[in-house]
């Protein structure tokens, strides 16, 4: 642990899995899409939906980041979508290579 409580994350590779929310706007014809930390909507032309971020980081440095949207109502393929992602995520942070989808 560190001086503010959190674990001390080891020196190679490592993986982040989070909870966010995502905000659109439509205002004039332009989007915006930012993380929002409570999911509010900020008005009638604007939209907020969550998804999990899948960050990789190696040597502390962040090397790719992934958001999968969470639908209201995910479906089976919405669910495999996301193992398969965290799957290539836990084996990337293993140091193995992605092997290839069974068909």
């Amino acid at each position: 642990m560190n001086d503010e409580g959190a674990p001390i994350r080891p020196a190679g590779r490592w993986v982040s899995v989070r909870l966010q929310h995502r905000h659109v706007s439509f205002d004039d014809g332009f989007e915006a899409d930012e993380p929002l930390p409570d999911g509010d909507c900020a008005d009638e032309a604007s939209l907020s939906y969550s998804g999990i971020v899948i960050s990789s980081y190696d040597r502390g440095e962040k090397v790719s980041e992934r958001w999968i949207p969470l639908g209201v109502d995910p479906s089976e393929a919405d669910d495999e979508q996301l193992i398969g992602q965290l799957r290539e995520a836990l084996l990337w942070q293993a140091g193995r290579p992605p092997q290839a989808a069974e068909e």
